[in-house]
């Protein structure tokens, strides 16, 4: 197998092993076995563990979920308000995060063990930065959408809503308490209408109700 084909091979195993057993369960024997392949060969393919962790991190994308691009595109179609819009888009949140558990729980973990672990840092960092980006491009999105602007820097609201559905989602990870988790992501609607310029909030919401 070309060494590109048996690194991919090898990342895959990683991911699998980190999936059933976390993060920290991945080490070489771990994803070998995994794998069906000897020792040697994931030597061969990796120098250590950290550049196998760190190959394993580059691999996994940080992507807003299809049901928030949905509910985005459905509320700029309906007219919906920046409140109504937002908060159509916390229910987008929840369905998002149980659909992709393994995804962000895995995330999750890259970033505590960056905190740790130097080699790691780097991937962890810059999936801090990718969450970051990709929650400026949705909150922009929300604005566009409803016809307002911020009355902050958005980088602001894009750091600010990256911190709190990190903590909502990692609460829900550990409780599984679907009410909770989407308690929290209204609060953040409401936060984000806050920082909405002017009285409020864009056009009236012409939705159905």
């Amino acid at each position: 197998m070309p060494l590109a084909e048996r690194r991919a091979q090898l990342v895959q195993a990683a991911l699998s092993v980190a999936a059933q057993a976390g993060v920290e369960a991945v080490t070489i024997r771990a994803v070998a076995h995994e794998a069906g392949v000897s020792l040697g060969t994931v030597h061969y393919c990796f120098r250590d563990k950290d550049e196998l962790l760190d190959a394993m991190g580059q691999s996994i994308s940080v992507e807003a979920s299809d049901q928030i691009k949905a509910a985005i595109t459905a509320g700029a179609a309906a007219g919906l308000d920046f409140p109504t819009l937002a908060h159509e888009c916390a229910e987008a949140l929840l369905m998002g995060l149980k659909r992709f558990r393994q995804v962000r729980l895995l995330l999750l973990e890259i970033a505590t063990t960056g905190a740790r672990n130097q080699a790691l840092r780097p991937t962890a960092v810059a999936h801090l930065e990718q969450s970051t980006e990709m929650a400026r491009a949705l909150v922009t999105a929300f604005a566009e959408a409803a016809g307002v602007r911020y009355r902050v820097d958005v980088g602001l609201v894009a750091r600010t809503v990256t911190a709190l559905i990190d903590g909502i989602e990692l609460a829900w990870l550990v409780d599984q308490d679907d009410a909770r988790a989407l308690e929290g992501f209204h609060a953040l609607a409401d936060l984000l209408t806050v920082y909405v310029d002017g009285d409020a909030v864009g056009r009236p919401s012409t939705a159905s109700t």
